[in-house]
């Protein structure tokens, strides 16, 4: 097609107008779109963090096309309640703005709830909470500050994770732990202990852990996270509960090899075993 009279060269930028009309160029509200307000320092890392995003073998598994219907927004429980909406995070991605998903990641990415209710509407397929998930893994990877406060309220929550294999522990259901949970969370913090012993599979009657594995299964288990990179990327965002879980692995495999080996030797004593490795 015969370029627009008056226009040397067109930007590969879906933004500018189709070629059938006399005038070509960005349309006026998305002139800001055209100019980084991003410090060099920052651009920079957007866009290493957009390519890494991209270069995820499940990015073009979960992102086929938009409409722009907006039927994801409409259904989109957060977006009623915050400037939130997938519909914008699609099209930003679709048009490669760097920028702008940076921007949407540190600001409006932790807003999504999860409930993939625009997965499922959305008539081309697109697995819309799985990109969300995408910039969220990634923002931790990179230990961007919008992760990292995100993340700050649940160290507890990590640390019994990591360290345990249990995600809540039912001593931290308090109404001080969870404010959100409302005056419910009250009532049911009174009579814990009762709940938990009334469950029939036998847990050890504990309140303070939700299952009792071994030793060896807890080593596994953080080892696990470890060869996996999971402590690679807190360690990002949370240099002292790092340290802290590495300290309680080492101490955890330490002891652990110590028992193995006397068993190959035949000194092991009986009486050496921790009745529970929570003691260690």
């Amino acid at each position: 097609m015969a370029q627009a009279k008056g226009i040397l060269q067109i930007p590969d930028d879906p933004r500018y107008l189709d070629m059938a009309y006399d005038v070509q160029g960005a349309v006026p509200e998305e002139e800001r779109n055209l100019i980084s307000n991003l410090s060099p320092q920052d651009r920079e890392t957007a866009i290493k963090f957009w390519q890494a995003v991209k270069s995820d073998f499940r990015y073009d598994e979960y992102l086929r096309g938009c409409l722009n219907c907006g039927v994801c927004t409409s259904g989109c429980p957060a977006a009623k309640f915050y400037d939130f909406g997938p519909r914008e995070m699609i099209q930003y991605m679709m048009r490669d703005e760097v920028d702008k998903i940076w921007e949407f990641t540190n600001k409006k990415v932790w807003a999504c709830v999860q409930c993939y209710t625009c997965s499922m509407r959305c008539p081309f397929n697109n697995e819309i909470a799985g990109l969300i998930m995408l910039l969220r893994e990634y923002s931790v990877q990179f230990a961007l500050p919008s992760a990292k406060e995100i993340l700050a309220p649940y160290r507890r929550v990590l640390y019994t994770v990591l360290t345990m294999g249990n995600q809540v522990t039912p001593d931290m259901i308090q109404p001080d732990s969870f404010p959100d949970w409302g005056p419910q969370a009250v009532e049911e913090s009174k009579n814990m202990d009762v709940y938990r012993k009334a469950i029939p599979v036998d847990l050890m009657q504990r309140t303070d852990i939700g299952w009792h594995p071994s030793l060896q299964t807890a080593v596994e288990m953080m080892t696990i996270m470890i060869e996996s990179g999971v402590m690679d990327s807190l360690k990002g965002v949370d240099k002292d509960l790092y340290d802290m879980i590495m300290d309680i692995y080492e101490d955890r495999k330490s002891q652990l090899e110590e028992i193995k080996e006397k068993w190959e030797k035949g000194e092991l004593d009986e009486n050496e075993l921790p009745d529970s490795w929570l003691d260690l």
